[in-house]
């Protein structure tokens, strides 16, 4: 048993465990059974073998009998829905051969519908937009919209019967509810504008003016749909404006009054301030700024320094000649504590209200387009600022009422002047008429002047009392030194003369007073000198002396302008005539 267990690779125990098991069974059944047992086979890759293919066996028939019939069943199904499918597929195509049948017959059918549809159409958000939008640059889409479709429904209206729709009529009232719903709301807008500048916080009028030209169209649609209520908004706007710059022009010329001015009464006169005729020597010589705050405010008589230093208005004359002219606001006017001349509150005012016409001038052209009727302009402008205007001339005859600021006077009045000349550049008639009138205040009041200064001149005391010469204090010869009249009457002429050179344009200058002013005080003067040379032993020399100082007072005044530019007639006469008569009383010396 040992050596057969050796042989079979069992053990002895196995073995005889088996010879006692073959006793109780059938020994080939045993044998057969024992041959497919593993456990004594020697090699047993077959009958591995056989189990897979056994598992494989069960797998196939599990998937005959499971598997199969389901999907059998599925594929039959399928085949059933692919005939429906191929069938419904088929009425599909019938119904997409009928359908675009029906949408080329629709479609030449809209062909001609469409523009019927897309000229009446009123889209629902156009109408919401227009009645409860805000009225902006966006909200004028609106009134484009409108005037759009006016123009169609006119031509529909004028059109045959048979090309409009049934409901043609209800559109035509839809269009005109959304007409009148534009209208009122543009009146409404431009009315509560207008109220602003009477509101108990008064707007600027520019913010209003900028609001207002920002929709502009909307009252040249106004003006074609209600005539008569644009010319109403016009004149309420026009009755606003006016009683707002009467109101703010009020308040202006209010701060102009509280300006500190300098005073210059009657000591201020040709002849004064001299040897013989001072009023006070006790000053120290000096000049002062004229815009200092210490200036003129002596309580008694002025000094001669200060009479001499009047007749010079170099510093007086940059009023004319400076780029700048911004209008002095009403806190600086009320809080500026230097003393000023006349024609500084003249000009700001008079500059400020040209300005506003301009302003004014400019929103009425564009948004009114009023621009091409020039009497309809000149109208409105007159009716807006006549308070304005009126309380100005007013302002003028108190500020000029008791002065004797001669140089005040002629400053205003190149200032008014040079106002005209930008008046006409920018077609404000009104304004001129304006400016003439102001004219009409200072020119009389000039000529009284003129007519103090002469009376002035023929009062003074016949001496042969000469000018003080610095460098030489006692060279005191009236032959050869200037009298100091003429020294005086050097610094009047030749400002009148500076201030004739203001001029922006050409004018007659024989038809403006100051050229007969002029001629008239140099023949006081000359009959003064006259008077004075007969109480020296040379007459002519004297008279040739104190001409030949003026004569080159006046050519040392323009010796730095250019030559090319021709000097006013006034000016070249003036110093014509003093060289004719140094030369004629040179030649009898």
């Amino acid at each position: 048993m040992e050596a057969l267990g050796n042989v079979l690779g069992v053990e002895t125990e196995k073995l005889l465990a088996y010879e006692d098991s073959e006793l109780e069974t059938d020994y080939q059944t045993a044998y057969l059974t024992n041959c497919r047992d593993q456990r004594f086979q020697a090699n047993n890759s077959l009958w591995k073998e056989l189990e897979r293919l056994r598992e494989k066996h069960v797998k196939v028939q599990y998937t005959v009998e499971e598997v199969i019939p389901p999907l059998r069943e599925y594929i039959q199904r399928f085949n059933q829905q692919l005939s429906e499918f191929t069938s419904d597929l088929g009425f599909i195509r019938n119904k997409s051969s009928e359908l675009k049948s029906l949408l080329e017959y629709n479609s030449t059918k809209l062909a001609n519908v469409s523009p019927l549809v897309n000229d009446l159409i009123i889209p629902p958000n156009v109408i919401n937009e227009a009645v409860h939008g805000k009225i902006n640059q966006s909200w004028l889409d609106c009134i484009d919209f409108l005037k759009d479709k006016q123009e169609i429904y006119a031509k529909y209206q004028n059109s045959d019967d048979t090309a409009k729709p049934k409901d043609f009529d209800e559109l035509c009232k839809v269009l005109e509810y959304l007409r009148v719903v534009v209208l009122e709301r543009s009146r409404r807008f431009i009315i509560h504008q207008i109220k602003l500048l009477r509101s108990h916080q008064p707007v600027p009028s520019q913010q209003i003016q900028q609001r207002m030209m920002q929709v502009r169209e909307i009252f040249q649609f106004i003006v074609k749909n209600n005539h008569s209520l644009a010319l109403e908004l016009r004149q309420a706007y026009a009755y606003s404006m006016r009683w707002y710059y009467k109101a703010y022009f009020s308040r202006y010329i209010r701060s102009l009054t509280i300006l500190q001015f300098k005073t210059i009464d009657s000591q201020y006169a040709l002849g004064n301030g001299l040897t013989n005729t001072s009023v006070n020597r006790s000053s120290a010589y000096g000049l002062s700024s004229y815009l200092s705050t210490n200036y003129g405010r002596s309580a008694g008589p002025v000094t001669d320094d200060s009479i001499q230093e009047y007749f010079q208005v170099d510093k007086r004359i940059s009023l004319l000649t400076q780029e700048d002219n911004t209008v002095m606001v009403s806190q600086i006017a009320e809080n500026n504590t230097m003393q000023n001349y006349i024609e500084v509150g003249f000009k700001n005012l008079n500059l400020a209200i040209l300005d506003n016409c301009r302003v004014e001038l400019t929103f009425l052209a564009k948004f009114f387009q009023i621009g091409d009727n020039e009497e309809e302009v000149k109208g409105i402008i007159e009716q807006i600022f006549q308070p304005t205007f009126a309380e100005a001339l007013e302002y003028t005859k108190h500020l000029i009422q008791k002065t004797y600021d001669i140089f005040g006077i002629l400053i205003s009045i190149r200032v008014v002047q040079q106002l005209q000349f930008e008046s006409q550049k920018h077609d404000l008639s009104a304004v001129g008429d304006f400016l003439s009138s102001q004219l009409m205040i200072l020119w009389p009041k000039f000529q009284q002047l003129v007519d103090f200064q002469c009376e002035s001149l023929r009062k003074v005391p016949i001496t042969t009392t000469v000018a003080k010469i610095y460098g030489n204090p006692n060279h005191r010869d009236p032959l050869t030194t200037p009298h100091e009249l003429t020294v005086q009457f050097s610094r009047f002429l030749t400002s009148f003369l500076k201030l004739a050179t203001t001029h922006k344009e050409q004018i007659d200058e024989r038809s403006e007073p100051l050229y007969n002013s002029i001629t008239r005080l140099r023949n006081d003067f000359e009959t003064v000198m006259t008077k004075c040379s007969k109480r020296v032993k040379s007459p002519e020399r004297l008279l040739a002396t104190n001409y030949m100082f003026l004569y080159n007072s006046i050519q040392h005044q323009h010796i730095h302008e250019s030559d090319s530019e021709a000097l006013p007639l006034i000016v070249r006469e003036t110093e014509d005539h003093f060289k004719a008569l140094v030369e004629a009383f040179s030649r009898v010396t």
